[in-house]
C-alpha cells in the first residue's frame, strides 16, 4: 500500500471540507430557493392615479366609476376626452369640487388617465 504524502492528505482534507460545506449550504438554501417563486410573484402594479382617484373621487364616483352619488356621472359611460376630463377635475362643475388647489397638474393628469381606464 502506498503512503500518502502530507500534501496529498491536506488536499484531500480540503476537498472533503469544501464538499461538506457545499452540501451544508445547499441544504440551508434549498428552502429559500424553493420559496423564491412565491416572492417573485408580486401583486400587479397599481396604475398611476388610482390611489389619488380613490382618495379624491371614489366617494362620489365609486371605486369603479359607476356610483353616481350626489349627481356624479358614471365614468364608465363618459365620452369626455382627456382635455375635457382635465378641465372638469381642475375647475369642477356643479356639485363636483375643483381640485386645482388640492392636486398638482401632474396629479390631475394621473387621475384623468386612470379615470379613462374605467370602462
Amino acid at each position: 500500500m502506498r503512503q500518502r504524502s502530507a500534501e496529498a492528505c491536506r488536499r484531500a482534507d480540503l476537498c472533503g471540507r469544501n464538499l461538506c460545506y457545499g452540501r451544508m449550504m445547499f441544504r440551508l438554501l434549498l428552502p429559500v430557493l424553493l420559496g423564491a417563486p412565491a416572492v417573485l410573484r408580486a401583486a400587479p402594479p397599481v396604475p398611476p392615479g388610482q390611489a389619488l382617484f380613490q382618495q379624491n373621487c371614489a366617494r362620489c364616483h365609486g371605486a369603479n366609476g359607476k356610483l353616481g352619488l350626489n349627481g356624479a356621472h358614471d365614468l364608465t359611460k363618459s365620452n369626455l376626452n382627456a382635455f375635457g376630463r382635465t378641465y372638469l377635475v381642475t375647475n369642477g362643475l356643479g356639485k363636483m369640487p375643483a381640485f386645482k388647489t388640492k392636486l398638482s397638474a401632474a396629479q390631475v393628469a394621473q387621475v384623468v388617465a386612470y379615470s379613462q381606464t374605467l370602462k
